[in-house]
């Protein structure tokens, strides 16, 4: 008998092949994100007598075999939120997810900041399911996949299973 031996280059993702089995097509992306714990960022800059100060949320993307972090504002999420609105505004089929709505005072209290990132991973959760959404160019640069910022650019953070 002659034993065929596969090399890893050769063997599919197993972890590529786990999610076929829960309903990924063939062209089909994977992608999920996973949020971990924000914190405030003072500026340099001043309003009146005010010291500028906001909230960053990290994140990580995970791309078929592939996973980068993300740093993003709240005003960046909700600038993707517009964004997709007024581009599935005439697409029927498209429900977006509820988007966490914006509170003028107390944004940088912890109790606010830990309920903003729960609601933010759900929804953006909610968005990389959805497939047609995943497809739409302003989720895709949001959140920077190799096919709108080049293969490089998330080198550093390859599973190295390709």
């Amino acid at each position: 008998k002659k034993q065929i031996a596969m090399s890893k280059t050769n063997e599919p993702s197993l972890e590529r092949a786990a999610y076929r089995s829960k309903g990924l097509k063939e062209g089909e992306d994977d992608v999920r994100v996973f949020f971990k714990d924000p914190y405030n960022v003072r500026g340099k800059d001043r309003l009146l007598c005010f010291v500028s100060e906001h909230t960053r949320y990290p994140f990580v993307v995970v791309y078929n075999d592939a996973k980068w972090n993300l740093e993003k504002r709240f005003s960046d999420f909700a600038q993707l939120d517009s964004d997709l609105d007024e581009y599935f505004k005439s697409n029927e089929n498209v429900v977006l997810p509820e988007f966490p709505p914006k509170k003028l005072f107390g944004s940088l209290s912890p109790a606010l900041i830990n309920e903003r990132k729960d609601k933010l991973e759900k929804y953006m959760k909610a968005l990389a399911k959805d497939p047609t959404v995943l497809q739409c160019q302003h989720l895709r640069a949001f959140l920077e996949t190799p096919d709108v910022v080049g293969a490089d650019k998330h080198k550093e953070f390859n599973f190295g299973r390709r």
